[in-house]
């Protein structure tokens, strides 16, 4: 692939990227409005936050499969329509009308999360760790400008407006990705497998790679890998803690800072904006060695630096906010840059990226929860904390095992 062509790819891939977050982005900053205006329960406003988040994992075998129907670039096609038309039918009806469009975009964003890392496996191989710190950091981008400019828009054109606003994003995405990705798709990637066999996985010193006939391949296959289920519960972990820590970051300061809700407000706006210098430059740390656990790990730490002083010391919390928002940053690239980087071709980046997501996103819609359940029983912010950690620190022991330097192959066929 040519300079030129090189690049108009990762035009697209961020025009996509922009796509992936701000419909959910922006429904906290008018979620008080939405509930007066609609009619929502405490339970359904929850629900608006978290069901996007579950679909992530529950939908991913299905985004996975769709690839393999309809080749990826076509996929986050559909992917986008969803989101598109989700954005718009949400504001049209009543609380079901909302609930329904919010799981449609969902949808949508779970077919761009698991087939973008597809297509930059694919299409710019010898940049994929770059491009994957380009697709995560716009992500970033995309959710910060999302919450900041939500509110002014909804002061001016009320809320519908406001939500609805986004969809402009969407057909210039899908221009971009139809010009520069689609074309270039000869055909599906393939249907089901049937017959595969257990995977293999190898050093990264040079030798022959079996890549088997669209036909034959099996995304099941990754199931029975240890490194699968490492990689797995390092996104699950990173997943879990953003989440936790993006649901009650403010009330934690609240409590123990005693800070108003507005200041809580910047602190979130800091926590996110500071991710997006790790997000840029962590895929390319992860290429300077061969191995890459000691990153998770320092991950991990970072984590642990913020929670334990949101707990023993709140005053500081722009420090904390900081220290947060750099390690939510470098998590999810970091995660999303180890599937890459440990799948031998974009079909087993697909497989490794699905059962990621799936198990992955099933802790992360579970982690604010349960963090909110224990400090409601606890009557205090302790025992989440302690929760926190733990999964710091399990992230930062599966790193250990995800981000050795090995690669997973493709599943060979019984087929001859």
């Amino acid at each position: 692939m040519s300079r030129r062509a090189s690049l108009l790819t990762i035009l697209a891939v961020v025009l996509v990227a922009l796509n992936l977050r701000g419909a959910i982005a922006a429904v906290p900053p008018v979620l008080e409005d939405l509930q007066a205006a609609v009619g929502l329960t405490t339970a359904q406003a929850a629900l608006m936050t978290s069901l996007p988040v579950l679909l992530f994992a529950l939908a991913a075998p299905l985004a996975a499969r769709l690839g393999r129907r309809l080749g990826p670039g076509r996929a986050v096609l559909v992917g986008l329509a969803l989101i598109g038309a989700g954005t718009l039918v949400r504001v049209v009806g009543g609380p079901l009308v909302l609930l329904l469009g919010t799981a449609v975009v969902g949808l949508g964003i779970t077919v761009g999360n698991v087939l973008v890392p597809v297509v930059i496996k694919r299409d710019l191989p010898g940049h994929a760790s770059r491009v994957t710190g380009f697709f995560t950091a716009t992500l970033a981008v995309g959710a910060a400008l999302t919450s900041a400019l939500t509110v002014p828009v909804a002061q001016l054109l009320g809320w519908r407006a406001a939500l609805a606003l986004w969809v402009v994003l969407v057909p210039v995405a899908a221009v971009g990705w139809w010009r520069h990705v689609v074309r270039r798709e000869r055909g599906p990637v393939g249907g089901p497998a049937p017959g595969a066999e257990h995977a293999r996985y190898a050093s990264r010193a040079p030798g022959p790679s079996h890549t088997p006939p669209p036909s034959a391949r099996d995304d099941r296959f990754v199931w029975r890998l240890p490194i699968a289920w490492a990689l797995a519960v390092v996104l699950g972990c990173q997943s879990a803690l953003y989440y936790s820590l993006t649901t009650w970051l403010p009330t934690i300061l609240v409590d123990r800072a005693g800070v108003t809700h507005a200041v809580g407000g910047t602190a979130m706006a800091l926590y996110q904006i500071t991710a997006i210098p790790t997000a840029l430059t962590i895929a390319n740390v992860a290429r300077l060695r061969p191995r890459q656990g000691w990153i998770g790990v320092l991950i991990g730490v970072a984590w642990t630096v913020m929670v334990a002083g949101l707990l023993l010391a709140p005053g500081a919390w722009p420090l904390w906010a900081v220290v947060g928002g750099l390690a939510q940053g470098a998590g999810f690239t970091y995660a999303l840059t180890l599937i890459v980087l440990r799948g031998r071709d974009e079909h087993v980046v697909r497989a490794l990226n699905a059962m990621g997501q799936f198990v992955g996103y099933t802790i992360g819609a579970a982690g604010p929860f349960a963090v909110g359940w224990l400090a409601q029983t606890t009557g205090g912010w302790t025992a989440p904390g302690l929760l926190l950690v733990g999964l710091a620190v399990a992230l930062g022991a599966s790193s250990l095992v995800a981000g050795r330097d090995v690669v997973v192959e493709p599943a060979p066929s019984r087929a001859t």
